[in-house]
C-alpha cells in the first residue's frame, strides 16, 4: 500500500489532508509537534526543526515501510510583528519551521522515494501578496516556492515530482486565531468575501483535495508548479 508522510497533521489543513489521503487508501505517517490521533496511522510527535528528531522519525518510518510515495509538508507557524519589532529569535524560528522543516523532510524522504512519487509543499498567496505586520511569514512562504522549484529540478530525473499548493484564506488554523482575537469577527468574514472572486474563504477540505491531486497519478506530468487554491484572490490583485 502507498505511504504518505504528512507534517503538521494536527492542524486544520493538515488534519483535512490526513483524512483525504486516508480515504484515498494511503498508509499514513503523521509528524507534528503534538500527538495526532488517527486510526491506523503511525503518529510521531517531534520538533520538525530539529535535525536529529527528523532523522530519527524517518528511520522509524523505514522500519515499517520500504518506500515513501508522497511527502506532504504542511507544518507552519505565524508571527505578527513589523520588522523593527521582530526579535531575531522569532525570525529564525519562522525560517526553521516554515522552510527548514521542508528541507529536512525532503533530505530524508527523497532517498526512500522513486518513480511516480511526489512531494507537495504548503505555500500561500502571502508569498505573492505581502501582508502588513507579517514580514517573516510572507518571506517564508515565498521561500517555500523557490525551494519547491529547485527541488523539482534536482529530483525530476528520479521520477519524483515536486509541487506547491498556495491557498488564499482558509477557514482553519491562522484564520481561527484571527477570529478569536478580533473585536468584530464579522469584519473578517466580510473581508474574505471581498478578497476572493468566489466571495468566501476556502474550506480545509478544498485545499486537501488539491494536495491529493498533486500527489496522485492524475497529476503525473505536473512538477515544479504552484497550484493556487485561492478562490480567485490573486486575480483581484
Amino acid at each position: 500500500m502507498a505511504l504518505a508522510v504528512i507534517t503538521g497533521a494536527a492542524g486544520g489543513i493538515g488534519s483535512a489532508i490526513t483524512r483525504s489521503f486516508g480515504a484515498a487508501g494511503y498508509d499514513l505517517a503523521l509528524l507534528d509537534r503534538v500527538p495526532v490521533d488517527h486510526a491506523g496511522a503511525q503518529a510521531m510527535a517531534l520538533d520538525l526543526s530539529d535535525p536529529d528528531a527528523v532523522c530519527a522519525a524517518f528511520e522509524r518510518i523505514a522500519i515499517r515501510w520500504d518506500r515513501i510515495d508522497a511527502l506532504v509538508n504542511v507544518a507552519g507557524i505565524n508571527h505578527r510583528a513589523p520588522v523593527r519589532e521582530t526579535a531575531v529569535a522569532d525570525w529564525d524560528r519562522m525560517m526553521d519551521v516554515n522552510v527548514g522543516h521542508m528541507f529536512l523532510t525532503a533530505k530524508h524522504a527523497v532517498p526512500r522515494m522513486g518513480q511516480g512519487s511526489a512531494i507537495v509543499n504548503m505555500a500561500s498567496i502571502s508569498g505573492h501578496v505581502a501582508t502588513p505586520d507579517y514580514p517573516a511569514y510572507v518571506t517564508t512562504k515565498a521561500a517555500v516556492e523557490s525551494f519547491t522549484f529547485a527541488l523539482a529540478q534536482e529530483v525530476g530525473e528520479l521520477g519524483i515530482r515536486v509541487n506547491a499548493v498556495a491557498p488564499g484564506w482558509v477557514n482553519a488554523g491562522f484564520t481561527d486565531a484571527a477570529l478569536a482575537e478580533a473585536k468584530n469577527p464579522d469584519d473578517i468574514h466580510a473581508a474574505a468575501r471581498e478578497a476572493h472572486l468566489l466571495g468566501r474563504m476556502a474550506e480545509p477540505e478544498e485545499v486537501a483535495d488539491a494536495a491529493l491531486w498533486l500527489a496522485s497519478s492524475a497529476a503525473s506530468f505536473v512538477t515544479g508548479q504552484t497550484l493556487f487554491v485561492d478562490g480567485g484572490l490573486m486575480r483581484k490583485h
